[in-house]
């Protein structure tokens, strides 16, 4: 196969940026704080595990660059950009698998498409993306965030109702990794404890255009909101809360939904964490989830529409992550998430050892038990190694 020009092109740019980003981070920490600032990571992800459709084994290599610029126009006035240069190198290019891959693009999910795919090949995937691009204003009662940009409204660590504009995926390598969403996110605090929060964020037509309000306020220990809001034509209301049981973090999130289609049901979920001790923390999350469906059980992983609506293919599932320091370099940490209804389970066993200033490597592997059309029944074990750097 020869070398696409492109793929020169793009990785002798990604060290040139990276010279600069390095130069810059190294610059003098007294310097003028409105000049650009410029930081990101380079990260390896390597995997290997076996085909959901024909049980052959399967390996992918993923680089990703991601430079991350912030630059002051003003006392309230910021502007943001992150850009990714992403490759994959693997060899399940003809597998229905790799369409997992593809589904992680902003034209599924933004209203303008800011990926550009060079390569996809049998062999090959290069992908350019806009991650990040935004101006956000703030003062005191009112803040403004206006271009692509990620909308946390849920409490969750699973599985999160109330996550509506960058719902996460429960059992995806890089669950902290969100698409993108284009809109205005407007907020105004009537107090320092309350306030309303309006998010538009328009799509590629009207069918896909989605709206948000957040009403919140902090009531004795407890950070409660209610919500309402259209998603791709689907009625959403739903309420929250995040606060303490004793020494213990407790939140919980509850939404009653109207899809498109007619189907009317509700969700929940409720969690429990707790610092046992400076080297050990627990979380146990409780999901009840009315619109599940299990007729399609590679809809998650074929359909970004289908992961929005449908979130789980069974009602109730228990999520429990356990994370242990073992030394100050070293962290085991764990999760495991139970399917009641079918009793299939994922478990994700994983150790993160910091080898120097900025630079993590992680050892870990998802292994999936249970029956066929449940929750992770038709997935198939998988390993991988994980280097990420920070500058």
């Amino acid at each position: 196969m020869t070398r696409p020009k492109t793929y020169e092109k793009i990785f002798f740019l990604a060290c040139l940026f990276l010279l600069f980003a390095s130069g810059a981070s190294a610059a003098d920490p007294a310097a003028d704080e409105k000049k650009l600032q410029i930081s990101g990571y380079y990260k390896n992800i390597f995997f290997h595990s076996q085909s959901l459709y024909s049980d052959e084994n399967i390996t992918a290599d993923t680089q990703r660059l991601r430079l991350e610029f912030q630059k002051p126009l003003s006392p309230a006035w910021q502007f943001y950009a992150t850009l990714d240069n992403e490759m994959i190198v693997h060899d399940f290019f003809s597998t229905g698998d790799f369409d997992a891959v593809r589904l992680k693009t902003q034209q599924k999910a933004a209203a303008i498409d800011a990926d550009k795919v060079s390569v996809d090949d049998s062999h090959l995937y290069l992908k350019h993306s806009v991650h990040r691009f935004f101006l956000k204003y703030y003062s005191d009662k009112f803040q403004a965030v206006v271009g692509k940009q990620a909308i946390d409204w849920g409490r969750m660590r699973f599985f999160s109702p109330l996550d509506i504009f960058n719902p996460p995926a429960a059992t995806d390598i890089e669950n902290d990794e969100r698409v993108g969403t284009d809109a205005v996110n407007l907020n105004y605090a009537f107090s320092p404890l309350s306030g309303a929060n309006l998010v538009v964020a328009p799509g590629k037509n009207d069918e896909t255009d989605a709206f948000g309000l957040k009403l919140y306020k902090t009531i004795f220990t407890y950070d409660c909101s209610l919500i309402a809001a259209l998603d791709h034509e689907d009625k959403i209301f739903g309420a929250s809360f995040d606060g303490y049981l004793g020494k213990a973090g407790f939140r919980g999130e509850i939404t009653h939904t109207a899809l498109d289609n007619g189907r009317v049901f509700p969700r929940a979920a409720f969690g429990l964490d707790y610092n046992f001790s400076p080297k050990v923390y627990a979380l146990v999350e409780q999901f009840y989830n009315g619109g599940a469906d299990d007729n399609h059980p590679f809809a998650l992983l074929s359909s970004w529409q289908a992961n929005r609506q449908i979130l789980s293919l069974q009602k109730v599932l228990t999520g429990a992550m356990v994370q242990y320091k073992v030394t100050a370099l070293l962290e085991a940490n764990q999760y495991v998430i139970y399917d009641w209804h079918k009793k299939s389970v994922v478990y994700n066993p994983e150790l993160k050892y910091n080898v120097k200033q900025n630079l993590d490597i992680s050892v870990g592997a998802q292994l999936f038990w249970g029956e066929a059309g449940s929750e992770f029944g038709d997935f198939q074990h998988l390993q991988y190694v994980m280097v990420k750097w920070y500058f």
